[in-house]
């Protein structure tokens, strides 16, 4: 697995190469929450998603992926104060989600604000046809002897008979923000017709 530091260096090297969104996260009007492709509706790495960086910015903005990545602007004046906003396509996995026979995507996005060394993680399900099902509770909710949340493991993210089934790495009580967490763990997410639970 990729340390949070050399993801968050993978992730500044295609955003500089990609495009600068001249856009105010807090000001982004018409999110529909949709991801529309570039080129194509299914090349997940070239498309626009509605991204709350996990909830830091709750309306959402608009963040267009060239490549895998984007660079969006923000409003250093308004809440949360930061300058701008990395985004990044970590990985995606296909499946039958919402049990209609069709393969829906779940892609795994990465956002770190800037200016801070934090990296934040958001996954988001899109049905066949590309449009937005939801998005996955965010890891947060799942930290349990730890203040600080559990990460992807993007190579371990499968759809499997119908559930979303997560690897994740988790922090355990000798770890920091600083060594990363160490101690694995898997989640499975089942949607319910409105939301995704979580299968214990």
């Amino acid at each position: 697995m990729t340390t949070g530091s050399s993801q968050h260096r993978r992730i500044r090297g295609l955003a500089a190469a990609g495009v600068a969104m001249g856009l105010l996260a807090g000001c982004a009007t018409d999110v529909r929450g949709e991801a529309a492709a570039a080129t194509t509706l299914h090349d997940w790495r070239n498309a626009t998603y509605s991204v709350t960086c996990d909830g830091i910015v709750p309306d959402g903005f608009p963040a267009t992926l060239t490549d895998g990545a984007a660079w969006v602007s923000a409003d250093p004046s308004r809440p949360p104060y930061y300058d701008h906003y990395e985004i990044g396509f970590e990985t995606s996995a296909s499946g039958d989600v919402d049990g209609d026979g069709d393969r829906d995507v779940v892609v795994l996005l990465q956002c770190s604000p800037q200016p801070s060394n934090g990296i934040l993680e958001e996954a988001q399900v899109f049905t066949a046809d590309g449009d937005r099902l939801g998005v996955l509770p965010s890891p947060r909710m799942l930290r349990e002897e730890s203040i600080l949340a559990p990460l992807y493991d993007p190579a371990g993210l499968t759809v499997e008979g119908g559930d979303i089934v997560a690897a994740m790495t988790a922090y355990g009580p000798e770890d920091s923000h600083a060594s990363g967490p160490s101690v694995p763990i898997t989640v499975r997410w089942h949607w319910d017709g409105r939301q995704f639970v979580r299968v214990e």
